[in-house]
């Protein structure tokens, strides 16, 4: 496991160990801007930025009866990580999240992640969906390389939107009829500034339905 960084120490992890019931949406939204204006993935010779991130955290101290903290990969991981997984490639918090030997459906200790979900290159094209995400990621690299998270010197110009995370297809239906597993709670984020044709060029049928759920005043409220 890597050595993680004074950075992503301060960056990812600090806002994490005051997390509590009342300020999820908030401590989340506070990463995400951090992750998107400040980092991006070093792959090979390429560079990829974020584009848009879901995030996943449990602990058994503090259980969240609304199920957003039910859906977590069980990992023992610093912060900073790369964690590659069924579902894709997570960016790591401090875990120790482990399956309960007596109930399997349980979880014991404390973690998870950030699910990468869509990445730009430097040209701006846009690479959707966390496998398909995670292939470019690694084909890019070529043999004897891993990706890796690098904190550049100047903030990026951007703008982070929050919506819902979408864990199934089942999950648009659910937000129509206002029965969002998570809630009110919109803990999934992406570029505002990334036009509506990079989406729809990239995963049309996905992404009309998604960014049809941010905020009424969204840019992107016409997909």
């Amino acid at each position: 496991m890597s050595k993680p960084t004074e950075d992503l120490k301060k960056d990812l992890q600090e806002p994490i160990e005051k997390l509590n019931g009342s300020n999820v949406q908030e401590t989340f939204k506070e990463i995400a801007e951090k992750l998107f204006k400040n980092y991006y993935i070093q792959c090979g010779e390429k560079k990829y930025y974020f584009a848009e991130i879901e995030f996943y955290y449990y602990s058994d101290k503090s259980p969240d009866s609304d199920g957003w903290q039910g859906v977590t990969y069980d990992r023992i991981k610093n912060v900073g990580d790369l964690f590659y997984h069924l579902s894709g490639c997570d960016i790591c918090f401090n875990s120790k999240l482990e399956k309960n030997k007596d109930k399997k459906d349980e979880m014991v200790g404390f973690g998870g992640g950030i699910l990468i979900r869509s990445i730009e290159d430097e040209e701006g094209n846009v690479t959707a969906g966390p496998m398909t995400c995670v292939n470019k990621m690694l084909n890019a690299c070529g043999k004897g390389n891993v990706p890796f998270l690098v904190k550049q010197e100047n903030k990026m110009d951007l703008e982070v939107q929050e919506t819902y995370r979408f864990l199934g297809d089942k999950d648009f239906k659910l937000i129509e009829k206002k029965q969002n597993r998570d809630g009110d709670l919109k803990i999934a984020f992406f570029n505002k500034k990334i036009e509506k044709k990079s989406w729809n060029k990239a995963r049309p049928s996905y992404y009309s339905n998604r960014f049809k759920y941010v905020e009424k005043n969204s840019a992107l409220k016409d997909l």
